[in-house]
C-alpha cells in the first residue's frame, strides 16, 4: 500500500488487536458467573449438595462450550490480523460490531444453561454464535477485496482463512436449524468444527 494514499488506510492494527484481545478476556471470565454457588432450601445434606451440583451441570456445558468456541474465534481472529497490514474506519467498525457479539455471548451462554429445554435459548445463542461468524468472516472478506493484507500472504493462507469462516458460519446455521428439532442437543453440532478444521488445513 503506497503512504500516498489516503492516510485512513494507514491505521495501526495494533490498537484494534489489544482492544479484541481485552474484550475476549473479559468475556471469557464473565462466563464463569453464570457458575455461581448455588443456594440451597431447606436442610443441608450431602445428597443436597449434590442434587443442587448437577441441576449446575447444564451451565458448566454452556459455559465450556461457549469458553471454547470464543477461544477458537479468536484464535481465527489473530490469524487474519497476522495478514492484515493495514485497517481503514470500515474494517475499523466491522470489527467493533463483530465484538458487540462477542459480549453478549456469557448472556446467551447463561440462557442456554438456565433454559435450556426451551428452543428461544438456543435460537438466541446460535444467532449470537451465526453473527460472529458471520462478521468475522466479513472482516476477512472486506481486508482480502480491499488489499490490506501483507505481500508475503500467499493464497493458499488466504484460501484456508475463507473455508474455516465459512465453517464456522455453516456449522452455525446447522446448529440454528436444530434448536428447534433437539434443542437440548443442538449445541453438540460444533463438535464437527474440529475435524473439519484439521481437515481443511491439512488441504
Amino acid at each position: 500500500m503506497d503512504k500516498s494514499e489516503s492516510t485512513e488506510l494507514l491505521m495501526d492494527t495494533k490498537r484494534l488487536e489489544t482492544l479484541v484481545d481485552g474484550i475476549f478476556a473479559i468475556a471469557m471470565t464473565l462466563l464463569v458467573l453464570g457458575l455461581a454457588v448455588p443456594q440451597i432450601s431447606g436442610p443441608l445434606s450431602n445428597m443436597a449438595v449434590e442434587r443442587s451440583l448437577t441441576d449446575l451441570l447444564p451451565n458448566l456445558i454452556s459455559m465450556v462450550l461457549s469458553f471454547i468456541l470464543l477461544a477458537v474465534f479468536w484464535t481465527i481472529h489473530h490469524r487474519i490480523f497476522k495478514q492484515i497490514k493495514y485497517i481503514n474506519s470500515t474494517l475499523l467498525w466491522i470489527n467493533i460490531i463483530w465484538l458487540l457479539f462477542i459480549v453478549l455471548v456469557p448472556f446467551s451462554a447463561s440462557l442456554t444453561g438456565e433454559y435450556g429445554s426451551y428452543p428461544i435459548s438456543h435460537v438466541i445463542f446460535n444467532l449470537n454464535l451465526l453473527s460472529i461468524a458471520f462478521f468475522l468472516h466479513l472482516n476477512w472478506y472486506f481486508a482480502n477485496r480491499s488489499g490490506f493484507f501483507h505481500k508475503n500472504v500467499d493464497s493458499r493462507q488466504i484460501n484456508t482463512t475463507k473455508k474455516l469462516n465459512v465453517l464456522f458460519i455453516g456449522v452455525a446455521i446447522l446448529a440454528l436449524a436444530l434448536s428447534y428439532i433437539i434443542p437440548s442437543w443442538c449445541e453438540m453440532a460444533y463438535l464437527l468444527i474440529i475435524p473439519l478444521e484439521t481437515l481443511i488445513k491439512k488441504k
